[in-house]
C-alpha cells in the first residue's frame, strides 16, 4: 500500500472545487491537503468548507509549492497563468496535474514541456473526456480495426453558457487573460478527443463570432467588450485523409454541456453523446442499423485516479500527457490565424 499523496490545489474557482476537490475526494490514494487562491475572501470560504487549516492556505502559489506538507500540485487557474506555475512546479520538483489549455503561446508550452522532461518530473494535462467510458471503448475498437479506415467525423461541443443570467465579464471573455474563447475553453476538449481517437491533424479552416458583444465588468456597472469567441466552427482534414467536421459554441441555447461525436470507417462506425458517457451506437458494415451498447465498468477511469496512479507508478497509455497539449496549441493557434485571415491553414509542427 502508499500512504496518501498529499495535494495541493491552486485555484480552487468552480473548476478546482466543482471537479477536480471533488475528483479527489472521490479518488483512492490522496487527500487535498493544502489550497492557493488569489482572492482571500474565496480562499476562506472554500478552506472552512473543506476545513483545510489556515496555515495550509496559500494566497501565493509559490508558497504553496514550497510547503513540505504537499507532495503534488492540481493546477486549475485562468489560461494565462498555467505554464508559470507548471514550470514553478517542476522547479520545486512537483508533479502537476494541469487544467487546459496548457497555455497561450506555443512558446511557452513547448518550454514547460522541456523543463518537465529535463527534470522528469511527472505530469498530466486535464483533457478530461479520454477519460470518459464510451470514449475509451471508441478508442479500442478503432485501435482494434473495427470500423475499418477512417473517413468521416462529426464532432460538436454545445452549451448555453453564454447566456447565463447575469453573467459579467469574467477572465474566459478577457484575451489578455484567456486568449482564446470557446476554442480553448471547449474546442479544446473535442480537439483532443477526436485526435485521440483518429490521429493527428493536417490543416483547417475556421470562422468565429462574437454573440454577446459586451458584458459589465466584474467589479463595476461599467460596460466593456467581449474579446474572445463564443462560437468557432470549423473544418479539418486528419494526416490520415479522414475529413472533420466541428460546431463548437456556448451560445447554443438549451445545451448545458452537450458534447457529441460521430466517426465513420469503411467496415463501420459509432456515435456518442457524453451526456450519457456509459453508452454509445455502433454499426458494423455498410448498411447495418446503428445498436445501442452499455460499456463495461472496466472502461470507466476517473481522472483524477489517474493522475495518483500516475504518481504511484501506475501509467496509463491514454492518459493525456504535456506534448498532447503542446500539439493541440498548434491547432488552436491555426484557429485563430484562420478565423483572422478567413483561409485555410496547414497546422505547423
Amino acid at each position: 500500500m502508499h500512504n496518501p499523496i498529499q495535494i495541493g490545489i491552486i485555484g480552487v474557482g468552480g473548476i478546482g472545487v466543482g471537479a477536480h476537490m471533488g475528483g479527489y475526494q472521490n479518488a483512492q490514494g490522496a487527500n487535498v491537503v493544502a489550497i492557493c487562491d488569489v482572492n482571500p475572501a474565496r480562499l476562506k470560504e472554500i478552506g472552512d468548507k473543506f476545513e483545510i487549516p489556515e496555515a495550509l492556505r496559500f494566497t501565493d502559489y509559490h508558497d504553496l509549492l514550497a510547503c513540505d506538507a504537499v507532495d503534488a500540485v492540481d493546477i486549475c487557474t485562468p489560461n494565462d497563468s498555467h505554464c508559470a506555475i507548471g514550470l514553478a512546479a517542476v522547479e520545486a520538483g512537483k508533479p502537476f496535474n494541469i487544467e487546459k489549455p496548457l497555455g497561450i503561446s506555443i512558446e511557452e508550452t513547448e518550454a514547460l514541456l522541456r523543463a518537465a522532461d529535463e527534470k522528469h518530473i511527472k505530469s498530466q494535462i486535464c483533457f478530461s473526456y479520454r477519460f470518459f467510458p464510451a470514449v475509451r471503448y471508441a478508442k479500442k475498437l478503432i485501435d482494434e480495426g473495427k470500423i475499418g479506415r477512417i473517413h468521416s467525423i462529426y464532432a460538436s461541443y454545445l452549451k448555453d453558457s453564454a447566456y447565463w443570467e447575469g453573467r459579467r465579464l469574467d477572465w474566459r471573455f478577457d484575451e489578455k487573460i484567456a486568449r482564446y474563447g470557446v476554442s480553448g475553453d471547449l474546442a479544446v476538449h473535442i480537439l483532443d478527443t477526436v485526435r485521440f481517437l483518429a490521429g493527428d491533424y493536417d490543416g483547417l479552416i475556421a470562422q468565429m463570432d462574437i454573440i454577446v458583444k459586451e458584458r459589465k465588468k466584474l467589479d463595476s456597472e461599467e460596460i466593456v467588450p467581449v474579446t474572445t469567441d463564443d462560437v468557432c466552427n470549423f473544418f479539418a482534414r486528419m494526416k490520415n485523409g479522414a475529413s472533420a467536421t466541428f460546431g463548437v459554441s456556448r451560445a447554443a441555447s438549451g445545451n448545458k454541456n452537450r458534447v457529441r461525436a460521430e466517426i465513420y470507417g469503411e467496415k463501420g462506425g459509432f456515435r456518442f453523446d457524453l451526456t450519457d458517457p456509459k453508452h454509445m451506437e455502433i454499426a458494423m458494415g455498410g448498411h447495418a442499423e446503428m445498436e445501442e451498447i452499455e460499456i463495461p465498468d472496466e472502461y470507466r477511469y476517473p481522472q483524477q485516479q489517474s493522475f495518483i496512479d500516475l504518481l504511484n507508478g501506475k501509467d496509463d497509455p491514454w492518459r493525456p500527457q504535456l506534448r498532447d497539449g503542446v500539439k493541440l496549441q498548434y491547432v488552436l493557434e491555426a484557429l485563430m490565424e484562420s478565423a483572422g485571415k478567413d483561409q485555410w491553414v496547414k497546422i505547423k509542427e
